[in-house]
């Protein structure tokens, strides 16, 4: 009896024994399962994570660029398509749809290729802004010869006009030896230094045109204002007064008369008939002929 419970005892402790060390070989199994799964994660996600890094890098550097190249004047269509593909391959990383593999390498390649056209870009335009800057000082230059010229021309008109305003003058008539004469009703004539008003019917003045190889000889209208002792002109539209320019206004004359000038130093008379008596008092005789004043005289009235 007791043998039997001897090898029943040890039997159990047989069974007991294999439990346990199948127990122990699935539990070692199973450990080592997950231990890998683990490490296999760990891998994933520090891909992941490099990978979003490098995405990262990549994102910021197509942004500098399409704002360097749109600065520049270029193209950024093909970067910003490179954007948008990369937004979308970020996306799809994040929810785990694919792997990028070599995809990386490609946007490298791509950023590698644009440097290089940037600065080609970059030269053309730092060419351009040479040329810009040659012709803008060209233009200056142009403008400040132009300038030379025009203020040389300007001058070169104002000197002619100097000189013809000079030659006008020159040629300008001259009337020497102004005199006035009182002509009474009965034809006595008085020279016109106190004379009676009642003794006074016309007056006439009497002078010379003075010879100038300047002036042309033909036909020329000379204006008398004689100007009473007020300083007032002496003007009647019935015996022919009207106005005249001088110095760019118009100024009344008493009188005007046609004069052929021969050029020979020519005795000149005019004869003004008034309709009133001259009061007491002296009058001034101006003579003014193609816009200057060619003489002048006086004569009293007592």
């Amino acid at each position: 009896m007791e043998n039997k419970n001897n090898t029943g005892l040890v039997i159990g402790l047989i069974i007991m024994t294999v439990v346990a060390a199948v127990f122990g070989y699935l539990y070692y199994q199973e450990r080592n399962i997950t231990t890998k799964q683990e490490a296999d994660l760990e891998v994933r996600v520090n891909e992941l994570a490099m990978n979003e890094i490098k995405l990262d890098s990549i994102s910021k550097q197509l942004d500098a660029k399409i704002v360097e190249v749109q600065g520049l004047g270029g193209n950024i269509e093909e970067l910003q398509k490179a954007k948008a593909d990369l937004q979308k391959d970020r996306a799809a990383l994040r929810k785990g749809t694919i792997t990028l593999g070599n995809k990386i390498k490609e946007y490298e390649t791509f950023l590698t290729k644009k440097d290089e056209e940037i600065a080609q870009l970059r030269e053309e335009n730092q060419q351009l802004i040479s040329k810009t800057e040659t012709l803008t000082q060209e233009k200056a230059d142009l403008e400040t010869s132009k300038k030379a010229v025009s203020d040389s021309l300007s001058g070169v008109v104002t000197k002619n006009a100097e000189l013809e305003s000079k030659v006008t003058m020159a040629a300008a008539l001259r009337a020497r030896n102004v005199k006035v004469y009182a002509i009474s009703s009965k034809g006595k004539v008085r020279e016109g230094e106190n004379v009676k008003a009642k003794r006074i019917d016309k007056i006439r003045v009497d002078f010379i045109l003075e010879k100038n190889a300047l002036t042309q000889a033909d036909n020329k209208k000379v204006y008398l204002r004689v100007i009473d002792p007020t300083g007032a002109t002496i003007s009647d539209d019935a015996t022919g007064s009207g106005k005249f320019e001088y110095n760019g206004q118009e100024q009344g004359y008493t009188i005007s008369q046609d004069v052929m000038y021969s050029n020979n130093n020519q005795d000149v008379s005019i004869l003004y008939d008034r309709n009133a008596a001259f009061k007491s008092g002296t009058y001034t005789i101006e003579l003014y002929s193609e816009g200057f004043q060619i003489g002048q005289g006086s004569f009293s009235v007592k």
